[in-house]
């Protein structure tokens, strides 16, 4: 079973959709977009995504996909 990254729908089109549109994460991923997930004030200033239940954050989309790149590799490590 894939580990499950999500997305808010606002902040994939501030910039986040860069980590969506990288092929080596998404296939080593479960993906669901919502329309709104309740942390407005959060997607007005950063960039975001939840990955297994954990909020991971960063200033922009090319340090979350990092961001996203590291916690894929350690739940890898963990559980697999």
């Amino acid at each position: 079973m894939d580990p499950l990254l999500e997305f808010c729908e606002q902040n994939l089109a501030q910039g986040s959709q860069l980590v969506l549109d990288d092929e080596e994460i998404t296939s080593q991923v479960e993906t669901l977009t919502y329309s709104c997930m309740n942390e407005c004030t959060l997607c007005a200033q950063k960039y975001f995504a939840f990955f297994e239940g954990e909020r991971l954050v960063a200033d922009s989309p090319e340090e979350l996909k990092q961001i996203v790149r590291k916690a894929i590799k350690s739940w890898q490590e963990e559980y697999m």
